[in-house]
């Protein structure tokens, strides 16, 4: 039988990352890849041979003079350079998912209470004003709200097609219902 036609599946290899790689290599293990604490790249399989190969041919020849204890200080101070990194992307991350928030907030305000969905641009500039004064080292975080006419106008159509999926999901789920109207008048209750 031919090998051509048989692909081997790496996932199913069952590779473990061996942490003696780190220090060799500069290597870490973050989520499920392998990454250069050097150079930041990923290194696609985890195979000694392919991290040996990366650290071989592009950084040998700069931190092979690192040994014993130095190696393991360079070794600390990649990881924590790498961490911190990490911690800022997430930081920032976090803070644009909170400006989202905050404007998919405020949309939902406006339309609740009627408002003209221009009126998000003034809610803006009153919360600039009031940070300005009250905590002006976090402005930047909350000029990243937006809430632009068009903003608005998308976040309420967006609130509105969740909520009627979500009626819609739990239609499909019932096995029968039925209408009631209630008169404004008299305040009967009539089967419709």
């Amino acid at each position: 039988m031919s090998g051509r036609g048989l692909k081997r599946k790496i996932d199913s290899e069952c590779r473990v990352f061996n942490v003696k790689w780190s220090l060799d290599y500069f290597v870490i293990y973050s989520g499920d890849k392998i990454i250069c604490l050097i150079c930041k790249e990923s290194i696609s399989v985890l195979k000694e041979y392919n991290i040996r190969r990366h650290y071989e041919t592009k950084h040998k020849t700069t931190f092979s003079k690192f040994t014993e204890k130095l190696r393991l200080n360079k070794l600390q101070s990649l990881q924590n350079n790498f961490s911190s990194q990490q911690l800022l992307f997430k930081k920032q991350k976090n803070i644009n998912e909170a400006a989202t928030e905050a404007s998919f907030r405020i949309s939902h305000l406006l339309a609740k209470r009627g408002k003209a969905f221009f009126d998000g641009s003034l809610i803006k500039e009153c919360i600039i004003q009031a940070v300005e004064e009250i905590y002006p080292e976090r402005i930047d975080t909350f000029k990243n709200i937006s809430l632009s006419t068009n903003t608005v106008t998308r976040r309420i159509n967006d609130i509105s097609n969740n909520l009627n999926s979500q009626v819609s999901n739990k239609t499909q789920e019932l096995i029968s219902y039925s209408i009631y109207s209630i008169s404004r008048e008299n305040g009967t209750v009539s089967r419709m």
